[in-house]
């Protein structure tokens, strides 16, 4: 009885592991990029390090956002802080949120009917309020902070797709003017 595995099992095993890595590395800069893009155009790829959030591919930073895409996704999940997010726009990317993970359920489910705080909790803490999934046995997905009328979200293990969406509202939300909000 032969127990070894053969060389030609052992390199055909081994080329597909190698072209799979290639694949999720190719799709996390394809990520990256389109952050980047949702953002603008501006930003940076920068090699992946295996220091904060664990193994990423890449690490893409902004002047709105710093994301690290993971190395435990196929390159399409980061874990990501956006930055300097107006209060209407934040209001707009949690109405969106909520609605995109909207409950889908009979009555008497145990989900959370709002996830993300509001701006009114934002603004009872100087501390970080935690976002969660709609679900409520699900952890916790990100948080969001309120300082000098900004908002800072980080959240998680989030798709890029969804993050894409989120940069596109805060960047495409104009601020409050102060003279008619008065």
């Amino acid at each position: 009885m032969n127990t070894t595995m053969s060389e030609a099992s052992s390199t055909s095993l081994r080329m597909a592991v190698e072209a799979a890595r290639a694949a999720a590395k190719a799709a996390a800069h394809t990520a990256a990029l389109i952050l980047i893009e949702a953002d603008g155009g501006r930003g940076r790829i920068h090699d992946g390090s295996h220091e904060q959030h664990g193994d990423t591919w890449c690490v893409v930073s902004s002047a709105h956002f710093t994301a690290h895409i993971l190395s435990e996704s196929h390159g399409d999940r980061a874990h990501v802080t956006l930055t300097g997010i107006t209060p209407a726009a934040y209001e707009q990317m949690r109405t969106w949120a909520e609605n995109r993970d909207d409950c889908r359920h009979d009555h008497g489910c145990v989900c959370l009917t709002a996830p993300w705080p509001t701006l009114a909790a934002l603004s009872e803490t100087p501390e970080e309020c935690p976002i969660d999934y709609r679900r409520a046995d699900e952890d916790e997905r990100g948080s969001a902070r309120l300082a000098f009328n900004r908002i800072t979200v980080t959240l998680f293990y989030e798709p890029v797709t969804v993050v894409d969406t989120l940069l596109r509202i805060a960047r495409s939300t104009p601020a409050a003017d102060p003279e008619t909000s008065k």
